[in-house]
């Protein structure tokens, strides 16, 4: 049992269980499924060309949910199931993330793992998982956020509080990218992580300066934000694919 905890295999199972059973389902259709059809072109077109391209039907900003698909047309060639494997492999290391996560929380190991397969398992779950849609990619921006935020508070010096701080604020600040609500982890769950520590005056006045650099993350994504803002999806116009902005 110590073994099987310290090699985390009931996180390794809730992720292989992902993996096996969205397997099963056959995922695999060279059309659109929801929104993510126009998504799959703009990772084409970014993979293409190396540049973002809006083509007028995004809402999300998607940011490194394209990298990640790019990345994988550059490897395997450009296919719609290839872009959605993608999502497949943060899925399944959500699943891995979600139960260390409820670990940490203070539930047992085997509540935890029920807990997460319980939700990895689900019907809505793994449909999105084999999907291009920004959902999986926001879940995982916000469960690895909140990750970081337990393992600073259980952190047993100042250092490595301020470098579990910086780790949250970090992925949450690259993964929200993808869709911007996720963006709540730096401004909620990283804020009350601070009230914590402050509260058991176990974070010193070094902690509190880090803090405020910890929003340096809003200046390079203050430009996105506002060129988002500013294309026909947001408006409600169509936009035209061989002149839609781009990034």
């Amino acid at each position: 049992m110590q073994l099987a905890q310290r090699l985390r295999l009931p996180a390794v199972l809730c992720s292989v269980a992902v993996l096996v059973c969205a397997l099963i389902s056959h995922p695999y259709a060279n059309m659109g499924i929801s929104d993510d059809g126009p998504y799959i072109l703009m990772a084409q077109t970014l993979a293409r060309t190396g540049h973002v391209a809006y083509n007028g039907w995004a809402a999300p900003m998607l940011g490194w949910q394209l990298y990640l698909g790019a990345a994988f047309i550059k490897l395997f060639g450009f296919s719609f199931t290839v872009v959605r494997m993608s999502t497949l492999l943060v899925a399944v290391l959500m699943a891995f993330v979600l139960q260390r996560t409820l670990v940490l929380a203070g539930v047992n190991g085997g509540n935890a793992t029920l807990g997460t397969l319980a939700f990895v398992l689900s019907p809505l779950y793994l449909m999105l998982s084999v999907t291009y849609m920004s959902d999986i990619f926001g879940l995982f921006a916000v469960v690895t956020c909140l990750y970081g935020c337990l393992r600073a508070l259980q952190a047993p010096t100042d250092g490595s509080t301020i470098l579990w701080l910086c780790f949250a604020v970090a992925t949450n600040a690259i993964f929200g990218t993808s869709r911007q609500i996720a963006w709540l982890g730096i401004l909620v769950m990283v804020p009350s992580t601070l009230f914590l520590l402050g509260r058991r005056g176990s974070l010193g006045w070094g902690g509190r300066r880090a803090h405020g650099g910890l929003f340096c993350w809003r200046a390079p994504s203050q430009p996105w934000l506002e060129r988002c803002s500013s294309l026909p999806a947001c408006s409600g116009s169509s936009a035209s694919p061989t002149r839609s902005p781009s990034i």
